[in-house]
């Protein structure tokens, strides 16, 4: 079995290095032509696209007189008898750069708060049990980020994840998770008119982004740029067809963006599927969500950042402005680029199994000795496996 097994293991190891060096061969193309890219010249890929530039550096700028908020969310699910447990906890961390010395730091709604444990008592599906966990989570932050602009006069508001709901939380509308979506729009919808009414930017930091929009525009534009014969030798025998097709934007901008360089920044909109036709008022937000990635540290994968921002000439000023006050905040150790106010909101909001597990017992203790929980069957099975 060992042998048998080592076999198939070195089949995988194969495989991932005959990529990896394809990748990086085409990393080292992508270098010398990145910034030579015009991609006004191919008008066809590139709608919803507002620069020019394929790739631009970014400078980074002093924080001395901003405040900003990094806001993140923690979620467990358990199970008492019939009842479906989610306990959530939502963080504000919010730093007040002076103009002398460093940071001062203030927390909402307080540095450690007392989970929220919600529950329902409904026989939901696997999905719907999912769905619903996440929306509550979600709703949790999305409340947060409400009090932080309310209660605090803040710059920038840094959620962790993007400004948009997932596709895979939508669920049908006979669905017993639909009536909370629609407590969760509602609070997108506030989120966003109150972001826009004051002078705050609210930016999502999407740390491990599935998205192919970039790796999809190369795939478009490559063909043509290969008509130039310079550019036709640099990239003869690279298999940039099959790279594609098996990568995500962050695998392929790693190998050529450099820290403190940003791409093209194209409308969130323009990734949106036929699903969310339903949704007119939300598609017209979504058109005012504006994506970039940035690479913030020399040793790790670019971020997908989503900016809020009015649908005029100055909207990409705006994001690059706000790309400029991230690279300071996400330069604190080469290998792990994510802005140091979500680092901070995450370990707070995060919820240990020792908390959990505290939740139960407070359970048991207040309903008493006979509603002892059963653990599901694969871990209480007294034959071992």
């Amino acid at each position: 079995m060992s042998h048998d097994l080592d076999e198939k293991l070195a089949r995988v190891v194969q495989e991932i290095e005959r990529i990896e060096k394809t990748r990086t061969r085409f990393g080292a193309v992508m270098r010398q032509v990145k910034q030579d890219i015009d991609i006004s010249r191919f008008p066809a890929a590139a709608e919803g696209i507002a620069t020019p530039e394929f790739v631009k550096r970014i400078d980074p700028v002093p924080l001395k007189g901003l405040t900003i908020a990094g806001i993140d969310g923690g979620l467990v699910r358990r199970e008492f008898h019939s009842v479906d447990l989610v306990i959530t906890r939502g963080v504000a961390v919010i730093f007040r750069f002076g103009f002398k010395d460093g940071p001062v730091v203030d927390f909402f709604p307080d540095p450690f708060p007392v989970p929220n444990v919600g529950y329902d008592t409904k026989p939901l599906s696997a999905i719907e049990s999912e769905q619903m966990a996440t929306l509550e989570r979600v709703s949790t932050e999305l409340r947060v980020a409400l009090s932080v602009l309310e209660k605090f006069h803040t710059n920038i508001i840094l959620m962790d994840g993007s400004l948009f709901f997932h596709p895979r939380d939508r669920p049908s509308s006979s669905s017993e998770a639909y009536e909370k979506f629609q407590e969760v729009l509602a609070l997108y919808r506030q989120l966003y008119t109150k972001a826009s009414k004051s002078e705050c930017t609210l930016v999502g930091v999407v740390k491990d982004s599935r998205s192919t929009r970039v790796v999809n525009l190369l795939g478009d534009i490559l063909p043509h740029l290969l008509r130039d014969p310079e550019m036709f030798e640099l990239m003869r025998d690279i298999d940039y067809r099959g790279l594609l097709r098996h990568s995500r934007d962050c695998d392929i901008l790693d190998t050529f963006l450099d820290e403190g360089e940003r791409t093209i920044v194209f409308r969130y909109a323009t990734e949106l599927t036929q699903s969310h036709n339903a949704l007119d008022d939300l598609l017209t937000w979504a058109s005012s969500i504006w994506v970039t990635y940035i690479k913030t540290a020399r040793d790790d994968l670019p971020l997908r950042v989503e900016v809020l921002a009015r649908d005029d000439p100055s909207s990409i000023e705006v994001v690059d402005r706000t790309l400029a006050a991230l690279l300071p905040l996400s330069s604190h150790h080469p290998e792990y680029g994510v802005p140091a106010p979500i680092v901070e909101a995450d370990t707070r909001a995060r919820i240990t199994n020792r908390e959990a597990q505290f939740v139960l017992d407070r359970l048991v203790v207040l309903a008493g000795p006979h509603y002892r929980p059963l653990e599901k069957r694969r871990s209480r099975n007294p034959f071992g496996g």
